[in-house]
């Protein structure tokens, strides 16, 4: 099996850990975040560590913004390692195909883990999708492996799909909110987060799908769990550049989810884009793993979640004590 693989060694007394990713992304989600994109390839990942942008003094090119983008983000695979543990992750050869295709390649992974690992414990770390497919790998019981951390899972199913076919519609909405030179822009967001939601890789992740029905893991003695969720949906602001006098100043004209749940028919809005409830695409209440020792919820959207400092913090003091 030829995969993208991306391998550190660091300590020869620390455990390794397999970081695995989600639905509709690669390793650059824990490897390179500030140039990778998410949701459907639309957006850049380091657009949700923006801040707002501050006033500018000079010309513009620029006619909208998402506010000032870091030039570097540590999140938890880089924070492990300056901590001296060994990582490994890959990019999933179909990261919108079903879960067992991911865990064949989780098994792959595996196999050369040991190889190269040899004798060392194993934590794998999960987000979103990727906390199943780790689930799914560990029906078999592996003696390597004592510590399973999963990050805004939806262990019990995730019913955003259900609002994708209102997602394409939306877009003669939209445009009545953002300026004229950035319609385009957002009818491409939209249709390729739709596409996303619409997938059968995201239907499989559904309450009761077929996937969860034949879910067959369980606590095993010797292995340490853990699991996050989020509570924040906000994901990003788009600002337009409004000029008084010699300076630029940026006004908000569209925030997701907020301005979509204005025209979205209240009956359908799912709890995974309430502020409070979920973090735009799982519940706080999905992400508890079923029998996870300690779960943290923490004020972090899903895309962010993954370099959220209370979960940098309690996870590497949980793979400390491996």
């Amino acid at each position: 099996m030829n995969l993208d693989i991306t391998i550190h060694k660091g300590r020869t007394d620390r455990p390794v850990i397999i970081f695995i990713h989600g639905l509709g992304v690669d390793k650059g989600f824990w490897t390179d975040p500030v140039n990778t994109k998410v949701l459907g390839g639309s957006i850049p990942m380091k657009t949700f560590a923006a801040t707002k942008p501050q006033p500018l003094s000079t010309h513009n090119s620029s006619k909208i913004t998402v506010g000032d983008m870091p030039s570097s983000i540590e999140n938890l695979w880089t924070a492990t390692i300056k901590k001296g543990f060994n990582a490994i992750c890959w990019s999933q050869a179909r990261p919108v195909g079903p879960i067992n295709i991911a865990v064949s390649e989780l098994h792959e992974i595996f196999i050369q883990t040991k190889k190269l690992f040899t004798g060392k414990s194993v934590v794998l770390v999960g987000h979103s999708r990727g906390g199943l497919i780790a689930r799914k790998f560990m029906e078999n019981i592996y003696p390597e492996i004592k510590g399973l951390i999963t990050i805004a899972t939806p262990h019990d199913g995730s019913s955003l799909s259900h609002i994708g076919k209102y997602l394409t519609p939306l877009a003669p909405a939209v445009k009545k909110i953002l300026p004229v030179h950035a319609h385009g822009t957002a009818a491409d967001i939209l249709k390729r987060i739709n596409d996303l939601l619409d997938g059968t890789a995201l239907k499989e992740l559904l309450p009761g799908s077929a996937f969860f029905k034949t879910l067959n893991d369980s606590s095993v003695p010797g292995i340490s769990y853990l699991s996050f969720g989020g509570t924040t949906t906000k994901l990003l602001t788009i600002y337009v550049w409004s000029r008084k006098e010699n300076t630029l100043y940026p006004k908000p004209v569209i925030t997701i989810p907020d301005s979509l749940m204005k025209i979205i028919p209240s009956k359908i809005i799912p709890d995974e884009i309430i502020s409070g409830k979920g973090d735009f695409m799982v519940t706080a209440k999905s992400a508890v793993m079923p029998w996870s020792s300690n779960h943290i919820n923490v004020r972090s959207d899903h895309i962010a979640i993954s370099w959220n400092k209370t979960v940098i913090n309690k996870t590497i003091e949980l793979i400390d004590k491996i």
